[in-house]
């Protein structure tokens, strides 16, 4: 292989992060990889005969390649209905998500000199059918050999690697993303219970909020514009998008503009990063309350958190950090643009799950004889009989803090067709036992008649045997290279 690409699975964008080159050190003897990172949205583009292709991030209302435009995929993952496009065709969710990953993985082929090794991570979320779904979606495109791996996991990977987290206490997973909150509680690069969900503030709310300020400041400008008319729809979605840019702005800048062309309005309105903290300030602080629920459920006392991560794109306004640093009197762990994070740990991810050596499948045991006891027979499953569904294997090292990483399961139909071979054999081996002893008995009574010997108690010939159940086989552990570390 010659490098590693993680991808990012986001309900609002994708993000690819590519590792085609050695790792350099620097003076705190922290890995730190050069990767080089794509955005694109969750808008898949689908076009009869062609493969599906993703929006390249900022294409607005106008995609690059005419064709389906389908969006809210990521999100119904594991949803049994199907879902429905502007056509009318029905699609299936996962089908949707595993079409963007094979186009990322396409897309980003030209930074590798080979086949790189693949890590895609889910929303922290998801249920568990959803990632199975996405599994079977991903083999049936040929894809077995991309790793899933659970977005809180990949996040806490890669700040272990590049700023350290705390050895004790608590951690905080704060994941700010397009659509909503994520908010996760970890003990080193351990999670701690499930991740909780929130639609109710995301980056989708404050691009909102910039908006309808810069309408407020367009009322003497508008005049007789109708915003409701279908026309104004395209140049309202452009406005959106320099909205959403303003904010990446006011991330890094103290004042933004955004310029405005609706109908015959012309006019440039001039936002300061104190106005869009105005703006989201009680939104922000609603968000601790959502933390400390979480943490709350966890049996977690607020006492007990060490440090809060912050990652997901929305969680670059300055004003996110500040609020929670107060809140929890605790430093807060970013990298400099956390809507990269999950990416770049998919791809540490993506390294240890090919670093990873493989592990013998042990013999079956071998039984020793069993003590004569009457023969007994097993009543073999019916058919029939519900099978519930094979789960994602989870693979971690024994007693290690490292995240999970889910990988393909076993190939279900071979191990069933497996385990009927073996049933069937020990069917016939008790059908000729049976029979055996069945001979043997009647020839015991009959020696005794002739011999008019005393009634004596025999000890009756036994069957015995052992229905072994098909040898699964053995968890493949991926170490990460990447001890814990304490957070000076």
């Amino acid at each position: 292989m010659s490098g590693s690409l993680g991808i990012k699975i986001g309900t609002a964008g994708f993000v690819t992060a590519a590792d085609a080159a050695s790792a350099t050190t620097g003076d705190s003897g922290r890995c730190a990889p050069r990767l080089q990172t794509t955005r694109h949205q969750a808008t898949l583009i689908v076009n009869q005969g062609m493969a599906p292709t993703l929006s390249p991030l900022g294409s607005g209302a106008h995609p690059v390649h005419p064709g389906l435009v389908v969006t809210g995929f990521v999100d119904r993952v594991g949803d049994p209905i199907d879902l429905v496009a502007a056509d009318g065709s029905a699609h299936r969710p996962e089908n949707l998500v595993a079409d963007a990953v094979r186009y990322l993985t396409r897309y980003s082929a030209g930074a590798f000199a080979g086949p790189p090794t693949v890590a895609a991570t889910y929303p922290g979320y998801w249920k568990p059918q959803g990632v199975q779904a996405l599994r079977e979606a991903l083999d049936r495109m040929d894809m077995t050999d991309v790793a899933l791996v659970n977005e809180v996991g990949s996040i806490l990977t890669r700040v272990e690697s590049t700023r350290g987290l705390p050895q004790d206490g608590a951690v905080v997973v704060y994941d700010l993303g397009g659509n909503g909150l994520s908010v996760s509680v970890a003990r080193g690069t351990e999670q701690i219970g499930s991740t909780v969900r929130s639609a109710e503030f995301g980056g989708k709310h404050i691009d909102d909020a910039i908006l309808r300020q810069v309408l407020r400041g367009l009322d003497g400008e508008l005049g007789d514009v109708d915003l409701a008319a279908p026309a104004l729809l395209a140049p309202l979605n452009e406005l959106r998008l320099r909205c959403r840019q303003a904010k990446e702005t006011l991330s890094t800048e103290t004042a933004a503009v955004v310029e405005v062309e609706l109908g015959s309005a012309r006019h440039d309105v001039r936002l300061v990063r104190s106005e869009l903290e105005d703006l989201i300030r009680v939104r922000i602080l609603a968000s601790t309350e959502f933390v400390g629920e979480t943490l709350r459920s966890n049996d977690i006392d607020a006492g007990d958190v060490r440090a809060v991560v912050l990652a997901g794109g929305a969680a670059a306004t300055p004003l996110v950090a500040e609020v929670l640093s107060a809140e929890f009197h605790v430093p807060v762990i970013a990298e400099p643009d956390p809507g990269l994070t999950s990416a770049n740990g998919a791809a540490l991810l993506a390294q240890s799950v090919a670093a990873a050596p493989s592990v013998p499948v042990p013999p079956p045991p071998m039984s020793a004889p069993a003590p004569a006891t009457p023969p007994q027979v097993t009543e073999s499953p019916r058919s029939d009989d519900p099978v519930a569904a094979e789960p994602p294997v989870v693979v971690a090292p024994a007693n290690s803090p490292q995240p999970p990483v889910v990988v393909p399961p076993t190939n279900s139909v071979a191990s069933d067709a497996a385990g009927g071979r073996a049933m069937a054999g020990s069917r016939r081996r008790r059908r000729v036992l049976l029979a055996a002893a069945a001979v043997a008995t009647l020839a015991a009574a009959i020696v005794g008649i002739v011999a008019h010997s005393a009634p004596k108690t025999e000890p009756q010939p036994t069957v015995t045997e052992q229905i072994t159940d098909p040898a699964t086989p053995a968890a493949t552990t991926t170490p990460l290279p990447y001890p814990t570390r304490h957070v000076s």
